[in-house]
């Protein structure tokens, strides 16, 4: 990717500003005792070796830190086993059931035109709105060459506060009997959700999870996912080698959330001296992370060796350090925006870290494409379609980045539409190549 098309800020599971109250999990603490037990750590501060491939998990325990973990899948036969090493290696880091998916045989009757609905949260960043606007532009197109018909069905509340689990169900169920084909789906709950999916897809409606792996009782859904804190977080560990560490997460109860921070626990295992003084829940919102950090800050003048975060709050962390006038730590770029990204870059000389991110339009060039083939019966090969990322590190970060931007800017990482997931990417995921067609 490079600063081309497309510039805005943060991601589609990184929603904006939820609620206020419970910032803090009560798990600060002394940072000895939260500390995860494992193999010496390889001594030296350079960037993982991890750092330099896509986002599979990589090692099991007992490697280097800064060496990704591998966390699954839990069931390495089955469909894990079919796949190419390349993309077995990509799937080390999804730590569920790697199924085969009901849609991989299971035939849809329904021909083109189809009609696509799209359920997320409350748009409250700049990469949620873009992923709308994105899978609108898709649609515009996939009308054009007779794949689709009327206008995207949308379902998405105005607040955080109104975005929920029982309101989403509810969508899920108005669409199917609206005769939608095919929802594309952002979860406040996965799990609470799971059993509106299975109902959708026995009555032949796909559900596409838009980049949140499925809860694990979901055996319907199909997840377009990538775990790109792997990379991040590990890269930032093995920089990091020691000291006392904050681990910010994203909204309680998300899948997607427990996913993340299990594949940082599971890193840590290999960093014996890096120990997590305390977890805080920053929303996966820049203000959120910045209110958050500031007060852990304030009320703990330890230093800190680093910041682990669940993606999209990099830039509210830095402005939490630098409002509180300490020494901006090692801090993991999971979903990075343009504002942290143009920060590192003026500070090159002097800051290491290690990051992965996409933009809203290449999201929804995915999520829709995953979406029409998967209506063309081009059959899934697998419940969770996991696909990996390019790593920002210090050498490739010209690429990425665009000087002169505040922290505060809403820009995002650029590239075309196509950057995360082109087509020939899609192909390794279906049994059938080639995007959808109107015959």
């Amino acid at each position: 990717m490079n600063n081309g098309k497309f510039g805005f800020s943060t991601r589609a599971r990184r929603a904006g500003s939820f609620l206020a109250g419970a910032l803090l999990i009560a798990t600060v603490g002394a940072a000895c005792s939260s500390s995860p037990s494992s193999s010496t750590a390889a001594s030296g501060g350079g960037a993982s070796s991890g750092a330099s491939g896509g986002s599979g998990g990589g090692a099991g325990g007992g490697g280097a830190c800064g060496t990704p973990v591998a966390v699954g899948p839990k069931n390495p036969g089955g469909v894990y086993k079919t796949l190419s090493p390349d993309l077995q290696k990509v799937y080390t880091s999804y730590p569920d059931n790697l199924i085969a998916s009901p849609w991989s045989t299971t035939k849809i009757t329904a021909k083109p035109p189809w009609k696509i609905g799209y359920i997320a949260f409350a748009i409250t960043n700049p990469y949620n709105q873009h992923v709308l606007d994105g899978l609108k532009a898709q649609f515009a197109k996939a009308k054009a060459a007779g794949l689709v018909t009327g206008d995207l069905v949308t379902n998405i509340p105005a607040t955080m506060a109104a975005s929920t689990g029982e309101q989403q169900i509810s969508a899920i169920q108005q669409m199917v009997a609206q005769g939608v084909n095919a929802i594309i789906l952002l979860p406040v709950d996965s799990v609470a959700e799971a059993p509106a999916i299975a109902a959708a897809g026995k009555a032949g409606v796909p559900v596409i999870l838009a980049d949140t792996p499925p809860a694990p009782s979901d055996t319907w859904s199909v997840s377009a996912w990538t775990q790109n804190q792997v990379q991040p977080d590990a890269g930032a560990l093995g920089l990091i080698q020691k000291g006392n560490i904050v681990i910010v997460k994203g909204i309680a109860g998300n899948q997607n959330d427990v996913v993340l921070y299990n594949q940082k626990i599971a890193n840590l295992k290999n960093c014996p001296d890096i120990h997590v003084a305390a977890t805080l829940y920053g929303n996966w919102d820049g203000g959120t992370a910045k209110t958050v950090v500031s007060q852990y800050i304030a009320s703990h003048p330890q230093p800190l060796a680093g910041v682990l975060q669940d993606g999209g709050m990099m830039a509210g962390v830095v402005q939490a350090f630098e409002a509180n006038g300490v020494k901006v730590p090692v801090i993991s770029g999971g979903q990075c925006g343009g504002g942290d990204l143009s920060w590192w870059l003026a500070h090159k000389d002097t800051y290491k870290t290690v990051a992965g991110c996409i933009n809203g339009f290449q999201g929804a060039y995915t999520y829709f494409n995953v979406t029409l083939r998967v209506l063309d019966n081009k059959g899934p090969k697998a419940n969770v379609l996991e696909m990996p990322i390019t790593p920002i590190t210090n050498d490739n970060l010209a690429t990425f980045a665009k000087p002169g931007l505040p922290l505060s800017s809403t820009e995002e990482v650029g590239g075309p539409e196509t950057a995360w997931c082109d087509d020939t990417c899609l192909d390794s995921y279906f049994n059938v190549t080639g995007p959808a067609t109107a015959s």
